[in-house]
C-alpha cells in the first residue's frame, strides 16, 4: 500500500518528487481538458462550463483591464514558474534520476530565497500590483516551498485575507491550505493533495468525503470525485 503523504517518507528526495507533481497535473488538465476529458470526466467538464469565470482565459481577460503597478514582479514570477515547471518535467521524464531531483531542489531553494527577499522588502503583492495571474504564479512557487514551512504558513495567512477580498482564487487557497496541513501531519480540509506513488491520484486522510465536499462548495470548487477524475486523466494523458 502506498505510504500516506502525512507520514514521513523514507527520503527527502522522494518526498520532493511526490509532492512536486500536483501543479504539473493542473497544467496538464488546463492543456488537455478541451476534448478527451469531456467524455472521461463529464462532471468536471460540466462544472467548468458552469463556472467560466474560473478559467485561465477569464483570469487573463480581467488582468488585461488592470493597470499593474509592479509588472517587474509579474515578469519575474513568470520566469521562475517557467523554470520550476521545466525542472519538474525533466524529473518526470527521468524518474529516479538524482541529478534531476537535485535540479528541482535547487530551483525550489532559489525561489524560496527570492520570495523571502521580496516579502521582506516589498511586503505581499496585491492584485493591483501583479494581477490574478501573478498571485496564481506566486501560489505555484509557495506550493513548492516545502523546505520553508514558516514561509508557506505566512503566505497562507495572506492568501486567506486576499481570498476574502476576492483577489486569490478558492482553488489556490484550498491547495495551499491542504499543503500546509499535510506538511504538519494534519488531515486535509479540501482533498487537494494526492499520493502519486501509487500511479493514481488517491486523496489521503479523507475521513469524511461529504464534509470535504461541503468545504469545497464553500470555496466554489468542483466536487472531490470530479477533481480526482481530472487529476487521473491528466496523469494518464500527459504525465507518464
Amino acid at each position: 500500500m502506498p505510504k500516506k503523504l502525512t507520514r514521513r517518507l523514507p527520503s527527502t528526495s522522494r518526498r520532493v518528487r511526490i509532492l512536486s507533481l500536483l501543479s504539473l497535473a493542473a497544467v496538464a488538465w488546463s492543456a488537455h481538458a478541451a476534448d478527451d476529458t469531456k467524455s472521461a470526466c463529464p462532471g468536471a467538464a460540466a462544472w467548468k462550463a458552469a463556472h467560466p469565470d474560473s478559467s485561465e482565459a477569464a483570469m487573463n481577460m480581467r488582468d488585461a483591464g488592470r493597470t499593474l503597478s509592479r509588472p517587474d514582479i509579474l515578469e519575474e514570477l513568470r520566469r521562475r514558474v517557467g523554470a520550476d515547471q521545466a525542472a519538474r518535467r525533466v524529473m518526470l521524464a527521468h524518474p529516479g534520476d538524482d541529478g534531476a531531483i537535485r535540479a528541482v531542489a535547487q530551483v525550489d531553494d532559489d525561489d524560496v530565497a527570492w520570495l523571502t527577499r521580496l516579502l521582506k522588502k516589498d511586503g505581499f503583492p496585491r492584485i493591483n500590483q501583479i494581477g490574478e495571474v501573478g498571485l496564481h504564479l506566486m501560489w505555484v512557487l509557495v506550493q513548492h516551498a516545502d523546505r520553508d514551512p514558516p514561509l508557506q504558513q505566512l503566505v497562507l495567512k495572506a492568501f486567506e485575507r486576499l481570498h476574502a477580498a476576492n483577489e486569490v482564487s478558492g482553488d489556490d487557497l484550498a491547495r495551499l491550505t491542504d499543503r500546509v496541513l499535510v506538511n504538519q501531519n494534519q488531515p486535509q480540509r479540501y482533498g487537494t493533495q494526492f499520493d502519486w506513488a501509487s500511479g493514481r491520484f488517491d486523496p489521503k486522510d479523507i475521513a469524511d468525503a461529504a464534509e470535504v465536499d461541503r468545504r469545497r462548495r464553500e470555496l466554489e470548487l468542483m466536487p472531490l470525485a470530479d477533481y480526482a477524475c481530472v487529476m487521473n486523466r491528466a496523469l494518464a494523458s500527459g504525465l507518464q
